[in-house]
Formats: structure tokens, sequence, C-alpha cells
């Protein structure tokens, strides 16, 4: 994930979970069930974020084995190439 596209996804975290606390907030319930739901909220706010954060570590550790090999892959090749131009 670009970093753009992951200030994206923060960005909208946040203002997922500032509107829903806005909602809450202004809804008609007492303190206690307010609470509850905010808690919950939260919590199930922090679990998408870390369910994000493990994609994008294992996307990014996906392309970075790629790039690795396909360096590899070009110094083979470069090597192979010097090797028939001196033969």
């Amino acid at each position: 994930m670009n970093k753009e596209t992951s200030n994206v996804v923060v960005a909208f975290l946040v203002g997922a979970v500032a509107g829903s606390v806005t909602a809450l907030l202004l809804a008609p319930a007492s303190g206690a069930d307010t609470r509850k739901k905010i808690s919950e909220g939260l919590r199930k706010a922090k679990d998408k974020a870390l369910d994000g954060l493990e994609n994008a570590k294992e996307y990014a550790e996906t392309h970075k084995d790629a790039l690795k090999q396909a360096y590899q892959d070009g110094k083979e090749a470069y090597q192979k190439s010097l090797k028939k131009g001196e033969a």
C-alpha cells in the first residue's frame, strides 16, 4: 500500500470513529448505554485497524520478496551476459 492510500484509509477510519462517537453522544440514551456503545465502537474500530495493518504488512512482505527475487534474477542475467562476452 502506498503512502497516499494509507493516508486515505487512516483518514477514513478516524472520520468514521468521530462520526460514530458524535452520533452516540447526540442520541437520546442513558450515560451508561452511551459509554457502552462508544466502548464497543472503539473496540471494533481498533480490531479493523489492526486487521488492516496486518494486511498491509503481508502486502509489503510479499512485494519485498518479489523485488529481491527480481534483483537476483537481473544480477544472474547480467553475470551470464558478461561471461558470454568474454568467451
